[in-house]
């Protein structure tokens, strides 16, 4: 019989682990929900946020919770040429050009860090690297739980900017209906523009964070992006409630399975549960069906 204890703990980190997907997936399906654009380069995105913190670490000592300073607003100018060059290019076109597009920029990005770091894993050990805030028998390590508030510190500010700003309001209008934004005086194209160096500067924010967290290596896109297919899809395509309900539930669904289960077969649950969605609930689990 499992110790009470033990299942608390299963659970507080497996809410930390699925506040990180979420800051991982909020950027991914955000753009989707915006652009109607399936971006398959955006775990190396989240990569490249990783290598960035590496580097600022390296050159400078700055901790990669402090490089956020410097990664968001770079990711974001990243973001906004990677749309001029590519994204904006084909944002009309099918979604089998945005896969050719997207899958292109995955492996450019990919090839190009592997070129430059290398394919050893690399990590950052900070003070804080293998410490752990103690609660009673719960035990959080510091680095998880500050990612964590991180993540709801993001999720938060971008909910406000999507309900109280105007650009926040003529994004949602956009993504509500293209058309008839256009034909109130929004500017859709620069709203994409916005929208899309956003979830770029959100895939920063993601990398410099699990940066402490995780080892990495230029090829981690591959596993990021597929965490984050799968958590988008069970959320809900372009929905970011349902992409932070879903981050939270495959998070502790996947530190249950590791206590039940061998922790080999957590991926294994996670997409028998998409295969699952897929089947029965292919709008996603969190969208409400009208009857």
């Amino acid at each position: 019989m499992t110790d009470i204890s033990v299942v608390l703990q299963v659970l507080v980190s497996g809410c930390l682990m699925g506040l990180i997907y979420a800051l991982i997936a909020v950027g991914f399906t955000f753009i989707f929900g915006v652009l109607d654009v399936v971006n398959f380069a955006h775990g190396q995105m989240v990569m490249g946020g990783m290598f960035a913190a590496f580097a600022l670490y390296v050159a400078f000592g700055l901790d990669p919770f402090v490089s956020l300073i410097a990664i968001a607003p770079l990711f974001f100018v990243l973001g906004l040429v990677v749309f001029r060059l590519l994204i904006g290019r084909i944002v009309e076109s099918t979604h089998a050009s945005h896969t050719v597009v997207t899958l292109g920029l995955f492996i450019v990005l990919e090839n190009v860090v592997n070129l430059i770091y290398g394919g050893d894993l690399r990590g950052i050990n900070t003070s804080y690297t293998s410490r752990s805030l103690h609660l009673g028998t719960v035990s959080m390590p510091i680095g998880q739980l500050a990612a964590a508030v991180v993540a709801i510190a993001v999720v938060f500010g971008l909910t406000l900017f999507l309900n109280y700003s105007s650009v926040g309001m003529a994004v949602r209008a956009a993504a509500s209906n293209r058309l008839g934004a256009q034909l109130v005086g929004v500017n859709v194209r620069r709203v994409y523009a916005i929208t899309f160096a956003i979830g770029a500067a959100l895939t920063g924010i993601a990398g410099a964070v699990l940066a402490p967290v995780l080892a990495f290596d230029p090829f981690i896109g591959g596993s990021l992006m597929l965490r984050s297919f799968a958590i988008a899809i069970i959320g809900g395509l372009g929905n970011l409630p349902g992409a932070i309900a879903a981050a939270l539930f495959i998070g502790i669904i996947e530190s249950l399975a590791s206590l039940m289960l061998k922790g080999s077969l957590s991926n294994a649950v996670t997409f028998g549960i998409l295969m699952l969605v897929l089947l029965f609930r292919p709008n996603g689990l969190f969208v409400r069906t009208s009857r």
